[in-house]
């Protein structure tokens, strides 16, 4: 009887140290912007601009892997490609779901990730001329890291973002910089 009455002590004392640590590494909600750098033959077009980034992160508890879901607006504007300036702009928005693992290490102010996902973006680009627009299906992938301890942590990341459009894809690179809270 006393090792029964002492064992689900220990499976007690067990499950609420494991139900913290799934708290603690819960749900987050984050703000960021940055850097959307054009590459391909949209970077022959465009030159870099700017985007805004929300985004939700969702820990599975005891394991490294967790799910993201992010929006994502962004603005670039047109090159001047024969002399004569073509007002206009690109504008990017949509959003992703991704699987984000979160990679061991030791260091407990730091912890790094890489993610991949796919989803879907709505890309309008404006002329003097007139506009086009378009909603595509949307992948990507990269690599960033969070830094600092308790409810608000600061995060830094880029990614490869590929939007297929009709005849080929628009590729650029979103560097992000952030805070996230935990929720």
């Amino acid at each position: 009887m006393n090792r029964l009455v002492l064992g689900l002590a220990m499976v007690g004392l067990a499950s609420l140290g494991a139900t913290a640590q799934a708290r603690a590494q819960g749900t987050r909600f984050g703000l960021g912007g940055g850097l959307a750098a054009p590459t391909g033959d949209y970077g022959s077009v465009d030159k870099g601009g700017w985007h805004a980034v929300v985004k939700m992160d969702f820990a599975i508890p005891m394991a490294p892997v967790g799910v993201r879901v992010d929006g994502l607006y962004g603005r670039t504007t047109h090159k001047d490609q024969s002399g004569t300036a073509v007002p206009g702009n690109t504008q990017l928005a949509g959003g992703l779901a991704s699987l984000v693992w979160n990679v061991p290490m030791r260091a407990p102010m730091f912890k790094p990730y890489v993610l991949a996902g796919a989803g879907v973006y709505h890309v309008k680009v404006s002329t003097s001329l007139g506009d086009a627009s378009e909603t595509k299906l949307a992948y990507g992938g990269g690599a960033g890291g969070s830094f600092g301890a308790g409810p608000a942590r600061f995060f830094v990341e880029a990614r490869y973002l590929r939007v297929q459009e009709t005849g080929g894809a628009m590729t650029f690179f979103p560097i992000t910089a952030g805070v996230t809270f935990g929720l």
